[in-house]
Formats: structure tokens, sequence, C-alpha cells
């Protein structure tokens, strides 16, 4: 406390922060580095557990038969219907499937309407198909989602997903059987992919969007506790991948991500993340400290940050996140000419994750929300990653304490240019009558507000220029795309711009701005937008810091040499040819540059002379034109 307290004892920690600000500023950059990625490292990270007691995982008895018959029927069926129409999603054989079950069975259109506008404005239309299980036991007040997408066969891009139609068809058939359910189960298939689930999450949570429109729904249940989207192709799944990346970067509670690792390590199904195969070693034991073992955990852990980093969900189940309902996504990858996963395995998978489910009493809440997973085993939790981030964000900081005091030095230093050596001024009284003034305008904090708010509004017109375009730019006739290219191509040419725009009227060469001020500025605002988005998005403000600190603590102005000795060159032959013109008064104005090391401040102070340049011989030569002269 005494440091803090006392101003001698408080002035000399700030003077040593001062003098070895680089080399701390290095030292916490590495660390923090080296010690975030040191966390995919076994001995230094934790191993999964259940927070949440009531989920009691494989405890129970499965119940569906050994053979489930009606799954491998349903999947003949829906192999058949593919093969007749490839380019269409099998929506009408679905609703009719749910409708024989006897489930209440419903469809939703919508309408998705293009969100930059064009000459003829495009709007893509699709159908949701949904049934609805009621609980025997309870009055629709909780409900559980089994989503599936409905995909056509001739879709190369994403995986296939009529293996999991079949299994929801064959499950659905199974699970209207059982008096055990206290939630009710909702069967969703949704027709281009997020699209139509965010059309469905909508009208089912009465929530509007001006680009896509869903019809309202006929029914539904209750508050939706959780779900898990299936995209399951229909033969030879190798393994599972499971797919937790949400909306901006939003994760599922971890309990359920360990619920359906847990449940496939039951079945000797084997599952991954991010299609990283890891080692048994790693896994089961505690022995899986080995440099191999390193550098598959570490690759597992900067793939998830990757995907979480770009904000974009990796599969349906991150649009369920945004209303606060827990999901993941299970993919099956498939696998020629290899051991293949049954339906039967996935589907006792399936029920065991649901029966878990159907023993909450209130929402997911008792374990982590903030993550990273070096493996399907292994976690680091906030409090692990976050200290290191924390010395790598705080190098701003200190930059910003060594760039004000240095402006504040800079500020009550009394700073004396000296003459250039060319100047030669003979009498005293001469120097006198010169008047030096010093070019520091635009000094302080009003300066720099222009320059900020200039490069915010550029920020601002990069995110929303774009839509703001599309109501002009169909008057002049031009594409979208051109339209979204141009005016990108335009703001960033307009922010490289724009430092050669900030140039003193009075003088081109002399920027009216300080620099230290607008750095110390910057930085804070930096360092504070990075600290708040770790908090919902470690991923991408760790990326952001681990490129950006380094380039903006090391960053500052520079004169622009050849331009400078050129200039200099030049002011150094006019002077000569005005020192042998004879019987002429001139007056030349000189800049001169004057380098100062005041209290520790290696700034450039630019001074302008008015030097009145007075021939000695002359007025030796012709008396009478002194009092002219003078």
């Amino acid at each position: 406390m005494g440091i803090l307290t006392d101003e001698t004892q408080r002035n000399r920690l700030i003077s040593l922060l001062v003098k070895y600000c680089n080399k701390l500023c290095a030292l916490l950059y590495v660390v923090g580095l080296i010690g975030f990625l040191a966390q995919a490292y076994q001995p230094l990270n934790a191993g999964t557990y259940f927070s949440e007691n009531a989920l009691l995982p494989g405890l129970v008895e499965t119940e569906l038969p050994n053979t489930l018959l009606s799954a491998l029927t349903y999947r003949s069926e829906l192999e058949e219907v593919m093969k007749k129409e490839p380019s269409s999603s099998p929506n009408k054989w679905v609703y009719e499937k749910f409708k024989n079950i006897g489930l209440e069975t419903y469809a939703q259109n919508f309408s998705v309407i293009y969100p930059f506008r064009s000459f003829n404005k495009k709007v893509v239309s699709g159908e949701n198909v949904y049934a609805i299980l009621r609980a025997r036991r309870a009055a629709s007040t909780e409900a559980l989602v089994l989503s599936v997408p409905l995909r056509p066969l001739n879709d190369k891009d994403n995986t296939g997903t009529g293996g999991g139609i079949a299994l929801a068809l064959g499950l659905a058939q199974e699970f209207k059987r059982k008096p055990y359910w206290s939630k009710d189960i909702i069967f969703l298939f949704t027709e281009f992919d997020h699209l139509g689930a965010m059309a469905w999450l909508d009208s089912y949570h009465q929530t509007e969007s001006k680009f896509i429109v869903g019809n309202d729904l006929e029914a539904r249940s209750g508050p939706i506790i959780a779900a898990l989207n299936l995209e399951l192709p229909l033969n030879n799944v190798k393994y599972f991948n499971v797919k937790v990346e949400g909306l901006n970067g939003q994760l599922p509670n971890l309990d359920l991500v360990n619920l359906v690792v847990r449940l496939c390590r039951r079945e000797r199904a084997q599952v991954r993340l991010h299609n990283c195969l890891e080692d048994k070693s790693y896994i089961y034991s505690e022995n899986g400290d080995s440099f191999d073992d390193y550098k598959k955990a570490l690759t597992t852990m900067l793939k998830m940050m990757w995907h979480q980093a770009s904000g974009t969900p990796t599969g349906n189940h991150g649009w369920f996140q945004k209303f606060h309902i827990e999901s993941v996504t299970l993919e099956g990858v498939v696998k020629k000419r290899s051991y293949t996963i049954d339906i039967n395995t996935t589907a006792r998978i399936i029920e065991g994750v649901f029966r878990s489910l159907n023993n909450l009493l209130e929402r997911f809440h008792q374990s982590f929300f903030f993550y990273l997973l070096p493996s399907t085993s292994r976690y680091v939790s906030i409090g692990m990653y976050m200290p290191f981030f924390g010395l790598m964000a705080l190098c701003g900081l200190l930059k910003k304490t060594k760039e004000k005091k240095e402006e504040e030095n800079k500020e009550t230093a009394e700073c004396i240019p000296e003459v250039s050596k060319d100047v030669n001024v003979t009498k005293k009284e001469n120097v006198t009558e010169d008047v030096v003034e010093e070019s520091l305008a635009g000094k302080g904090l009003i300066s720099i507000v222009p320059v900020i708010l200039v490069a915010m509004m550029l920020g601002w017109m990069a995110s929303q220029g774009p839509e703001l375009l599309t109501h002009i730019m169909p008057n002049f006739r031009i594409q979208t795309e051109d339209m979204l290219l141009f005016s990108l191509l335009a703001i960033f040419m307009s922010a490289l711009a724009y430092p050669k725009l900030m140039k003193n009227k009075g003088s081109s060469n002399i920027l009216s701005l300080d620099w230290q001020l607008l750095k110390s500025v910057a930085l804070i605002l930096q360092t504070l937008t990075f600290a708040s988005l770790a908090l919902f998005n470690i991923s991408l403000s760790f990326f952001l810091t681990a490129v950006m600190v380094p380039v903006t603590v090391v960053v500052r102005p520079s004169a622009n040499k050849p331009r400078h000795a050129l200039r200099s060159r030049t002011t150094e032959n006019e002077t000569v040819q005005a020192s042998s013109s004879k019987r002429r008064r001139t007056l030349d104005t000189v800049e001169v540059e004057v380098n100062t090391d005041v209290l520790h401040g290696h700034g450039h102070i630019l001074v302008r002379l008015q030097i009145l340049d007075a021939n000695c011989r002359h007025r030796e030569e012709d008396p009478s034109d002194e009092s002219e002269m003078l």
C-alpha cells in the first residue's frame, strides 16, 4: 500500500515502467501467448465431469429393440424417394409418415427475402415440417427438440441427412409407446438448413425478422430446454463429429457436450471434435502428456477457436442458442470400406440423450458456458485462459502509460531550438528581432477527436454502407455484386488516403495532431474493446490481440527521409542564391527540425524561423541603404 499512497514511490514505479516499457511489453506478450497455447497440454487442463447430477447418463436401460426395424424400413423407402427426385427435399413424404404414426403434424411455410435489393427482388420459399409428441405426465410445460435438416440427394456441399430422417421417424414411433416422458418432444425438419430453423424459431418465440418471414405455427409446446441436431447420412457412418460453436461464438453448456460424448463412448462409437483423432492415452489415462499428444490437442483447440472466432454457427444447433436453448449437432462422417456404426447403435445413443434430458428438473446452469476443448474429454475453463489473455492485452496499457508520460514531459519542457549552421547571424540585435514561432498547432485532445470520429465513421460505413447503398444503386443499374465490391473498395481507399488529408492547411508537411496522445487514446480503446470482446468470444479476441497488439505497440510516425533530404537541399540552394544577390532584402522562411532529448522525450519539434538576411558587406559599401534594410 505504501507504493500506492506515497507519491515518490509511485513516481519511481512509473519511471521504471516507462524506462523498461518495451522490454516489459515483449515479455508480457510472449508469456501470455505461450501460456495461452500451453493450456492444451494435458497436465495444465482438467478432465470433463458432470455438474448436473440429474442427468444420470447411462444409468437407465435402453428399451429399444435390438434391431430397430422401423428405422431400417423408413431408410429404404426414403432412399427410393430421394433417388426419384434427387434435387428436391422430401417434405411431403416426411409429413405423411408422421401423420401415419399418429403425432400432431404440421407444416410451416416461410419466405426468405434477399437482404440486398436488386432489380428483381429475390424471394426464396420453403417449408418446414414438425411433429409434437405430447408428454403423458406433464401439461406441455417444457419441451425437447430433435432437429434434422432436409437436404436433397444431389447436395454435394453438405453431409446427407437421409439417415437422420429415417432414424427420427423410427424413434418417434418407439417414443410414442413409452409412458415415462415428462417433457414434450418436438421432431423438427427444416428446409434450407439454417434458414428454415431461423424461421421456425422466430415463429415459435413470436419474434419478427424483415428478411425471414414465417407463417404462424398452428401448435406449439412449452419452453424448449435443449435440442439435438442430427446430420446423419444414409449409410457408412465411420464416426461422429460433435459441433458446438453457435452464433457469435456462443457455446452450449458443457454438461450437454459431455452427455453426448459419454453416451457415444458407452456404445463404443468413435466421437471426435472437428474431425481430429484423439489417442486413447489422452482420453482414458493420465499419461497423455507426450509431445505428439500435445500437438493433436493444440490442433483440436485451435480448430475450435477458429470456428468460434468466425461467429457463424457450424450447424443448425447454433440458432437455438440465440434463444438460450442448449444444443449441439451430431454429424455422421462417411468413410467407405471400413467399420461403420449401424443405425441401431445410433438409435440407442439418441434415446439415452433424451432419457437423460427428460430427467432435468431445471435448465442447464451448473456447468461451464465459457470454455475451450482440446479434446472431447478435456476442457480449459475461463479461469485458466483469461489470465494469459490479460497479459497479452496489458501490453497496450503499459505502452499507453509510456506515451502519456512522454507527452507530459514534452509539454512541461522548455525547448530552445538550435539555429542551423547554414544561417549566419552577425549581431545579437538582429537575433532578437527574429520571431521564433513553434509550430505545435493542433496539440491537445481536441486535435485527435476528428481522427477518432472519422475512423469510427469508416468502420460504420463498412458495416452499414452496403445496405444503405442498395436503396440508391438500382437507379444507376448496377449489379448487387459490383455494388458491394466497389463500395467496400471505396471505403478501403478512403481509409488509406485519410492520413494524407490530415495535413495542416497552413503547412502541407506538418500534421496538425499530437500523435503520442492519439496513440495513447487508441491503445486504451483497443484494450477495452478486446477485453469486452473476450467475455463472450474469447477466440476472436485472442486472434485479434495476437495480431494487432505487436503492431499497435511498435508503430509510430516517421519522416519521409528522401523527401526531407530533397527539401533540405532545395532550401540550401535558395539560401546561397539569396546571399549572392546584392542591394536586395530577402525574407527567407526556413524550417528547422530540432532533435531534443528533454526529460526522456525523443520527439521532433518543427520550428519556423523568420530570418532577416542582411548583407554586412552591402551595408559597409552603401551605408545609405542601412536604414532601408533595417
